[in-house]
Formats: structure tokens, sequence, C-alpha cells
């Protein structure tokens, strides 16, 4: 028996639920991880599950042990990280998970650089348009909107998702330009609920904010869906500056209300709560902070062509 190796097993089984999960997540299969985690009780001689044919429950003395293991083995791989990395160099898998539109944008790009850095790390990237729990579903790190972190899971803030209020030029002939933010509730939006559920728009004039709940006739939670409706000119839509510089600035897409500024959203990790962040998702997390800082790339350039943009875009306008 191999007392650490399930020790592991038995920590991975409660965090992903179920016997079948936790086989996916590790790639094992189902019958090697129950037969490490029968192996585990009879060394401790404890139930350490209570297994019935619909759910999985952890006895309290399972649920004392995991929380000791959890603590033991992350302490374990922090000491092997330390003295296993030569000038910060990593190995082992590293999974990430990341909204479909920055990996197409940047993240994609970002990621080979961060693995040619770090040779000897094996690396895979799954996107997303959704929330995405790294603990429930095998992520090292998870990069999505900020929402509050909750349970198993910890927040740090990647980089700002500054986002504007667009519409093509036909749009604005054929339906007008708003001039003030309660214009935009009589006009056509397509609205992605991912990230503003509430269907509102927190605008920004100086010290003077202004809600605006609008009322969408298109939903999503993929900003590729806001992009076909503003395109076809029969929407106006709220988008993130990366996901529109080259519209904006060509004059495909024009600004609404570029004197205000709309509440800054984040691009954010997730990753599983422990005593120690894996050196993987600390470096990893550094280097994306590093590359894109909190006035990034995109918002550099579309400023140099837009100049009138500045108070809607750019270091000041975070929130």
């Amino acid at each position: 028996m191999n007392e650490l190796e399930c020790i592991r097993t038995f920590v991975k089984v409660v965090e992903a639920g179920s016997f079948a999960e936790a086989a996916r997540q590790t790639s094992t299969v189902k019958s090697v991880v129950t037969k490490r985690v029968n192996q585990l009780e009879e060394h401790l001689e404890l139930q350490l599950l209570q297994r019935s044919t619909r759910r999985l429950t952890v006895t309290d003395g399972g649920t004392d042990f995991y929380e000791r293991a959890v603590h033991l083995l992350a302490e374990l791989d922090h000491a092997k990280a330390a003295v296993s990395s030569t000038e910060w160099g990593l190995t082992g898998n590293f999974r990430v998970s990341c909204i479909s539109s920055f990996t197409a944008a940047y993240l994609a790009d970002d990621l080979c650089e961060f693995q040619v850095e770090h040779p000897n790390l094996k690396v895979e990237l799954r996107q997303h348009d959704r929330f995405c729990d790294p603990v429930q579903e095998g992520f090292d790190v998870c990069l999505q909107p900020a929402v509050n972190a909750v349970g198993t899971l910890e927040k740090v803030d990647v980089l700002p998702l500054r986002r504007l209020i667009v519409a093509t030029p036909n749009y604005i002939e054929k339906h007008g330009l708003p001039q003030r933010p309660k214009d935009l509730k009589s006009h056509n939006f397509a609205h992605n609920h991912l990230i503003e559920p509430d269907c509102n728009i927190r605008l920004l004039d100086g010290r003077r904010a202004t809600t605006v709940t609008i009322d969408p006739n298109i939903l999503t939670n993929t900003v590729w869906m806001l992009r076909a409706a503003v395109m076809r000119g029969t929407h106006m839509a709220m988008m993130p500056a990366f996901f529109i510089e080259k519209e904006l600035v060509s004059g495909k897409l024009v600004p609404i209300l570029p004197q205000s500024r709309i509440q800054c959203a984040q691009l954010s990790a997730f990753y599983g709560r422990s005593p120690y962040v894996p050196m993987k998702v600390r470096i990893f997390i550094n280097f994306l902070r590093r590359k894109h800082g909190d006035f990034p790339s995109w918002e550099r350039r579309i400023l140099e062509k837009r100049p009138e943009l500045s108070k809607a875009l750019g270091p000041d306008a975070t929130s």
C-alpha cells in the first residue's frame, strides 16, 4: 500500500463528490480509486466514507481526517516545490480554464509563452462561458469574471476588464445616439447575464453614479453572441475593450456615452483554498499581472487612436 497515494486519492474523492468523478479528474480507473480508499480505511481501521447507491457521505471521522490530510498534503507539496524547483522552474501537470473570449484574444498565447518559460510543465487549457469550479472540475486555476469566492475556493483579481457600450454606425443612424444614461432604456440591447445577471449597467461620471436597468431582447452567457448581434447593426451591447479593440480603432463600432465609464469588472483567478497556494498557480498569476498590468496593452493601443475614450478606459477608470 502506498499510504500517501491513498491519502491523496481519498482527498480527491471527497472534493470531487464521487469515486467516478475522482477517477475522471485523475485519469485513473474507478476500481483503482475505490481500492485505494478501501486500503486507507483498513489501514486506519476507520470508516471514512458512507457509501450508498445514491450518494457518498463523509463520516465524522472522515471529515476530521480530510481536514488534517488537506493541510498536511499542502505543506508537503509546498516543501517539494521549494526544493525541486531550480530558479522557479516548474514541473508536473498544470490544468487551466478560462472564459472563451479572453482565451481567444490573449490567454492561449500567454499560456504558450508561460510553458516555454517552464518547459518541464505539462499545460492543459480548457475554455468555458460559465462559472467553473476548479475544485469540483479538477483545475489548478480558473480564470473568469469575479464573483465572491465561497466554500473551498480562493479568488485573486488578475487584471481589469474595462467595458464599453458600443453600436455600429448603421445602428446609430437608424436609432439615434443616446445622450444620457436614461436614453439607453429605449434601445435594443444584447446582454451578457454571466457578467451582469441583474441586467443593470452601472455608469460613473466623476463622483456621480447612475444605474440603468435595461430590458435586453437578446440574453447570452458568451460575448461572441454579443458581437454577432452588434455587428449586424440591430443591437447595442456592453463588451470588454480587449474584445473589440480592432473595431473601435477602425470605426466599425461607435462608443456610447464615452464621457462616462462603466463600473470595472475583473478577470480573477479561482483556485482551491489551501494553507499554501501551489507554486505554479502563484507564479502563473504573477506572470499574467506582470504582462498585462492595470493598464493593459489593448487599452493603450485604443487610446493612442481614440484619445476621447480616456474617461472610459485606462488606469484612472478603475472602480
